[in-house]
């Protein structure tokens, strides 16, 4: 059923005839009715998703100032510790290789943690 319909759309895009109907069929006054509703539709609605996009933005902006900040303090050894973390994550670290065992996020599988530290041994 794929390869059929494979063919039938590489008819209508490739051939001069499958051109021809694909205008045909936009032409046709109740597509361009769907169309146009469609388009009045999309302008009704894209001013309420552009706030909320700005809004993930924002709220996306201030978590990474937030996350370097706190990196920024770790590598530094600044007055952040690692069991209070002030943007409210779960205390993983933002920083590459300096994650912590405890948090499981470098983990192999299973119940096993992997230190980033140590060579691993090597499985086939």
């Amino acid at each position: 059923m794929t390869f059929l319909a494979g063919i039938g759309v590489g008819y209508l895009i490739g051939s001069k005839a499958g051109r021809e109907k694909i205008m045909s069929l936009w032409n046709d006054p109740k597509v361009q009715d769907t169309v146009n509703h469609g388009t009045e539709w999309a302008k009704e609605k894209v001013p309420g998703i552009q706030d909320k996009v700005t809004g993930a933005a924002k709220d996306a902006a201030s978590s990474a100032k937030d996350a370097a900040a706190h990196a920024k303090d770790s590598v530094t050894g600044g007055s952040s510790s690692s069991s209070s973390n002030s943007s409210g994550s779960s205390g993983s670290s933002s920083v590459a290789g300096t994650a912590n065992p405890a948090d499981k996020s470098h983990t192999s599988g299973g119940d096993s943690a992997m230190d980033p530290a140590r060579p691993q041994p090597e499985t086939r």
